[in-house]
């Protein structure tokens, strides 16, 4: 076990703009070291040579190569399941970027070998470390708004037309729903629980691509309560967790709110936290007034505690903020919302945590429907 005044020794599979973000994140973090990069992209190199550390063209020659406590996989989405596995046979821990796999069986192959061999898996939804998040959630179980009735979300941001030089971005699985509509999945299953049923629809209408480019979901979670997320990245808005959050350094903040929490006693506006509340002690109805009531919000850095939290995981100091098993289970919805999308009825998401220990995992990366 790593001592803990010893910064952790880490690698990096892929330099594209979020592993970038990790490389100068953790360029600056006492708590670990970048010791190598892997990328086989030529514009690597300048990457390397800039932070100062090598560059191998496979994550397999850094293994043989360097001594590694850790390793930050992202590498396109279809190679995380791959380079997961060898890193758990290999024996080191790792933090897997979003969407955690890119289809249900690779996930659950990568979550297995890494049971095997005893390596823990931290997967890249941070913004369940956002303050925001952790003050939703409080004033959710503490039950300051009554019960949770439903769940309104509009993510709508347009990309510019150089996003989509790199070829997968225009095929289907590099669209808002697996890129970005993941992270409001997984978001709302932090603040409103497990998801059961799923229902969408998505156009491709105004780029005309092979990918969605817009559409509308509507969860049902298990304790009954609705969501329903529009989300464009064809449209132009200041409605969006990077726009109200400014997360993104690249993406200008707007200050929007772009969800609401309606419940029997009730509202939140979210991320700016802000409640809205009859009089104490009245009981709530449409005859009486709300009064508003806003909560600050402390600075962000969802993803420095991400990172902070998998050096600590690496350490055997702390468990994983986001599993290896919470990342298959935000897939499981996310991809039930393309199949519901395609096959124009809900569906169930897959591979639940019941069906991995019984054994009874789905043979295929298609929701089981109901």
């Amino acid at each position: 076990m790593k001592a803990h005044s010893e910064p952790v020794r880490v690698g990096i599979v892929g330099v594209g703009s979020i592993g970038r973000r990790h490389l100068n994140l953790a360029s600056v973090e006492p708590e670990c070291s970048v010791l190598a990069l892997a990328d086989p992209a030529h514009a690597a190199e300048g990457v390397a040579n800039e932070a100062g550390v090598p560059r191998y063209a496979s994550h397999l020659q850094m293994l043989d190569r360097e001594s590694l406590d850790g390793v930050i996989v992202a590498a396109p989405t279809q190679l995380h399941a791959p380079i997961g596995v060898d890193l758990a046979r290999a024996g080191i821990p790792m933090l897997v970027e979003k969407p955690f796999a890119d289809t249900l069986e690779a996930g659950i192959e990568l979550v297995a070998a890494a049971s095997r061999n005893g390596v823990p898996i931290c997967v890249g939804h941070h913004r369940r470390f956002d303050p925001a998040v952790k003050a939703a959630r409080e004033i959710l179980v503490r039950g300051r708004i009554g019960r949770l009735v439903g769940v309104s979300g509009i993510w709508a941001t347009r990309k510019p037309e150089a996003y989509f030089h790199e070829s997968w971005r225009r095929e289907p699985g590099g669209g808002p729903v697996l890129i970005n509509m993941i992270h409001d999945i997984d978001m709302l299953r932090c603040l409103c629980g497990e998801v059961d049923r799923v229902y969408a629809e998505t156009t491709s209408r105004e780029r005309g691509l092979p990918v969605e480019d817009g559409g509308a979901i509507l969860l049902r979670f298990a304790s009954g309560a609705l969501a329903t997320i529009s989300f464009s990245d064809a449209a132009s808005s200041p409605w969006g967790w990077e726009r109200s959050t400014a997360d993104n350094p690249e993406i200008p903040p707007s200050g929007e709110n772009c969800f609401r929490f309606f419940g029997t006693e009730g509202s939140l506006e979210f991320p700016a936290i802000r409640t809205w509340r009859t009089e104490c002690g009245a009981e709530p109805n449409w005859n009486l007034p709300l009064n508003a009531e806003s909560f600050e919000v402390p600075e962000r850095a969802a993803l420095a505690q991400q990172l902070r939290n998998f050096c600590r995981v690496i350490r055997g100091q702390d468990r994983p903020v986001v599993s290896g098993e919470d990342g298959l289970d935000t897939l499981a919805v996310a991809l039930a919302v393309l199949e519901s999308a395609r096959c124009g009825r809900p569906v169930r998401p897959a591979s639940r945590l019941a069906n991995r220990v019984s054994g009874r995992a789905p043979t295929d990366a298609r929701a089981a429907k109901r």
